[in-house]
Order: structure tokens, then C-alpha cells, then sequence
């Protein structure tokens, strides 16, 4: 398919966009909305809460106050759980960044942080200028991993169905929250751009800051390696070792700095355990399993099961061997990688927010959903989902 083909960039953005900042009013607009009796489907609880989740901490209190007591009370809503750590590692640095729990700021990757220190740097409210960049950020990545589904398949129809199941999917509303999500797309999209048209400098570059945003960013890496030790074609090793070393670069850059920061450089992910996750052992993929259905697991929001996000990432799994099958090496390895790594973690915590990472699973998913009244049924049943998150989300409720 030729470049004139493809769908617009600017036609992708503005939809895009329009998409992320309709999600933030929604989630803004939820925080009044409350029936006073508990609203359960299928044991999961929808609405009317019993019980505020939001941390009781005076660390926590404290940021809560500060967001409302400036211009940021107005999304304060969306200053919940991972991004209030955001919040206290770019006021604090990651020395700084504790809680009554100890110091786990370090288990956070630095793109969103070092947004909302910038917006500190100069004079702007940080809270205002991370919501916005995050929405900027998920937008344009969004428009491009559009342009690169559609290259894929060779159907520019399919790039819009690609990006409508992604910003659609129940978690994509975290493409809207100040977390690294948005940058993780964002980086990720440039990088598969930059492969597909062979530009390894480019490739390199966006892939360095795709680690940086989120440790799944180095699924670029090892698909690129794999990739390689797969088809050996010399004229594709400079593309190949450009996203590894980036990829690869932009982690062992975090790991140096939190050594010389806080004195270790793996101190990331020893905090990750604050989180649920195990620490690293070669019993960590039987444990993750165990996750599943243990009873006795300590679980987000009273769940006493991950049966729900074992099914997401079976279906992902699925996604990924198939884009493996028709398309290559790299494409099913950058499927596969994430889910990978969160059965390294010892847990499926999370597990429907982390396939977010695992970007050519939708594209397979476009190109599966190419009759019409499938893919509007997915996507219905898709934005259903992520607006009951949000509301969760939104009211101190675990969403992912």
C-alpha cells in the first residue's frame, strides 16, 4: 500500500483526540453520579460503591489537597492511584518519592514524571499540563499506530478499525490518565512507523524512549532480535541492532540513574512486591497461574480471582501466535513479550491494562473484524466496559 493510501494523519488525530478528551469529561463528570445502593453485574461492582478506596494516608491526603486546592482540582478526578506517584516523584524526585510504605517511587518508569516536573520547571500547573500531554501523547500515537496497521494489512479501512478497538478497549481510558501509557503508545507507534519504513535511526530513537515510558517497551527490543536470529538478512541488521541497542539503552539509562539517585539500580524492580508482584524466581510463571484461581492471594478491591484477566490474556496470546503466523517473527514476539513478562511478575495483576502493550494483537483483532456488525458489536461491548472503569477508576475503585 503507498503512503497516498493510507488514512490521513490529521483525520486519525482529531478523532483520536476527540476520543481522549470526551473520556476525560466523561470520567469528570462521573464523580457526582452515584446511587446510593451498590450496583453489581456479575459480582463486579458497576456503581454506588460501599466504600471510598482512596488511601487514608497522610502522604496521600496531602497531594489530594494540593491538587484541589490550585487550578488542577478540576481533574482532580483523574489523579488516582499510579498517577499520584507520578505526582510525588516530580515534586520530590526519586529520592524523595515515599509513602508511608516506604520509598517506591522507583518503580516507575520516568516519562510521565519527568512531564510533570518540566510543567513545575516552568512555572505551569502540573497537573493540567500531564492530563494534556498524556491526551496529546495517546492522540498522536493512536493516529500513527493507525497508519501502521493500515500498512500492515494493505486497507486503510482497517487502520480506523485498528485504532477504534484500541481507544475503545476497557483500559484504553488510561491513555487519558496522567500515567505512562500514552507515552508508551506514543513511542511505540513511532518506533513501528519507523521499522516499517526502514529508517533504523529513527527506529532506534523511538524505541530508547519507549523503555523509558514503560518496562514493556523493551518487547521492541527482543522482537527485533528475534526478528533477526529468525530471517538473518543482512540488509535488515542495521535496523534490527538500531531498536535493540535503543530499546535495550533506555532501561540500562533509568537503571543507572536510580543508582546513582538512590544507591541501587535494580531498586525499581524490587519495589514492584510493594505492588503484589513476587520477587524475580524461575517458580514465577507457576505462580502466576496460581494467581488465577488461589483463594488466598491478597487481590485489588476484595477480588478473590483473576479469572477475568486470564481470559484477556488467553485471547491475547491467541492474538499474538497469529500475528506471528502472518506476519512474522517481530510482530508476534512484540505481542507476546508483555504477556511474557507479567508471567515473570508472579501475578495477572493488571493484566488488562498491560495488554494495552501489546499493540500488533489489535491489529490481528481489525483484521479478524473485517464484517461490519462484528466489529461495531466489539466495540459497543468494548466502550461499555471502559466507561464502567472509569467510574470505577474515577471513585478510588481498583480499574487496572
Amino acid at each position: 500500500m503507498t503512503e497516498r493510501s493510507q488514512p490521513r494523519f490529521l483525520s486519525l488525530f482529531v478523532a483520536a483526540l476527540a476520543v481522549r478528551l470526551g473520556v476525560v469529561v466523561v470520567g469528570t463528570a462521573l464523580i457526582p453520579i452515584q446511587p446510593q445502593q451498590p450496583i453489581r453485574i456479575v459480582g463486579v461492582g458497576v456503581a454506588g460503591f460501599p466504600e471510598d478506596l482512596r488511601p487514608r494516608t497522610p502522604t496521600a491526603e496531602r497531594f489530594r489537597e494540593l491538587i484541589l486546592a490550585g487550578p488542577g482540582r478540576t481533574v482532580e478526578p483523574w489523579y488516582r492511584w499510579d498517577a499520584v506517584w507520578m505526582a510525588n516523584i516530580a515534586l520530590n524526585g526519586y529520592t524523595g518519592a515515599a509513602d508511608e510504605s516506604g520509598r517506591n517511587g522507583v518503580a516507575f518508569m520516568p516519562a510521565m514524571p519527568a512531564c510533570l516536573a518540566a510543567a513545575v520547571a516552568l512555572g505551569l500547573n502540573p497537573y493540567w499540563f500531564g492530563l494534556i500531554a498524556a491526551n496529546l501523547a495517546g492522540a498522536v500515537g493512536a493516529a500513527v499506530f493507525a497508519q501502521v496497521a493500515a500498512r500492515q494489512l494493505g486497507d486503510p479501512g482497517a487502520g480506523w478499525r485498528a485504532m477504534a478497538l484500541l481507544l475503545t478497549f476497557p483500559t484504553a481510558f488510561f491513555y487519558s490518565a496522567p500515567y505512562n501509557e500514552a507515552f508508551g503508545l506514543l513511542f511505540t507507534s513511532l518506533a513501528l512507523a519507523a521499522w516499517l519504513a526502514r529508517r533504523p535511526a529513527r527506529a532506534g530513537l523511538y524505541a530508547l524512549g519507549g523503555s523509558l515510558a514503560r518496562l514493556t517497551g523493551v518487547a521492541l527490543g527482543a522482537a527485533a532480535v528475534a526478528d533477526w536470529v529468525a530471517n538473518r538478512q543482512r540488509e535488515h541488521l542495521p535496523r534490527a541492532a538500531a531498536v535493540a541497542v535503543g530499546s535495550g539503552l533506555g532501561l540500562v539509562i533509568f537503571w543507572c540513574f536510580l543508582w546513582w539517585a538512590v544507591g541501587d539500580p535494580f531498586a525499581g524492580l524490587k519495589a514492584h512486591e510493594a505492588w503484589g508482584r513476587r520477587a524475580t524466581s524461575i517458580r514465577n510463571p507457576w505462580y502466576t497461574i496460581e494467581s488465577v484461581y488461589d483463594p488466598e492471594l491478597l487481590r485489588p478491591g476484595q477480588a478473590t480471582d483473576f479469572w477475568g484477566e486470564a481470559v484477556v490474556v488467553s485471547v491475547f496470546v491467541a492474538l499474538g501466535v497469529r500475528a506471528w503466523r502472518k506476519h512474522g517473527v517481530f510482530w508476534g514476539v512484540l505481542a507476546l513479550v508483555p504477556i511474557a513478562q507479567m508471567f515473570a511478575s508472579g501475578t495477572l495483576l493488571s493484566a488488562h491494562r498491560l495488554v494495552l502493550a501489546a499493540l500488533p494483537a489489535f491489529i490481528e483483532l481489525a483484521d479478524l473484524l473485517r464484517r461490519p456488525l462484528g466489529y461495531y458489536l466489539v466495540c459497543f461491548g468494548f466502550a461499555c466496559a471502559q466507561i464502567i472503569l472509569i467510574n470505577r477508576f474515577v471513585h478510588w475503585q481498583f480499574a487496572g
